[in-house]
């Protein structure tokens, strides 16, 4: 009976260290996993338009792990600095258009969108008006926070 008793103590031992190790394991590899899917975004460019009332503009998506915002950006023609104007989460068209109203006003107009994240009215002597058409989550502020 006590050699029974021995192996079985053994055997216990053994299944011990084995889940303690496989455990360890797991959580470095979880731990590694959880890194390199909280760092990883891609950025597509969707559209860029040059000379809307002497503007370039860009429009981009970044998906950082399955939450992807839409950023429209405006520089001067032919610069490299750009400022983001507009960022929303989409509905179903990421792109919107935009026109020019007058040599100091653009309109960005798209149908429909899930959330606005922020926005700005102006960029120097650039004036932005928006027709959005419908917001699906609506942000309890009155006005979006400023890009």
């Amino acid at each position: 009976m006590s050699r029974f008793s021995s192996c079985g103590e053994t055997a216990l031992r053994w299944l011990t260290r084995v889940a303690v190790v496989a455990g360890i394991l797991f959580t470095l590899l979880e731990t590694a996993r959880q890194c390199v899917i909280s760092s990883v975004c891609l950025t597509e460019v969707l559209a860029r338009a040059s000379n809307i009332s002497g503007f370039d503009f860009e429009v981009s998506e970044t998906d950082c792990w399955h939450s992807p915002a839409v950023s429209v950006f405006v520089s001067m023609p032919g610069g490299s600095k750009r400022t983001r104007i507009l960022q929303y989460s989409r509905y179903i068209d990421p792109v919107p258009t935009i026109t020019s109203i007058d040599e100091h006003t653009v309109q960005i107009s798209i149908s429909r969108v899930s959330t606005i994240d922020c926005r700005r009215d102006k960029w120097g002597a650039l004036r932005i008006k928006y027709d959005i058409g419908s917001v699906q989550y609506p942000s309890v502020q009155a006005q979006p926070p400023e890009c």
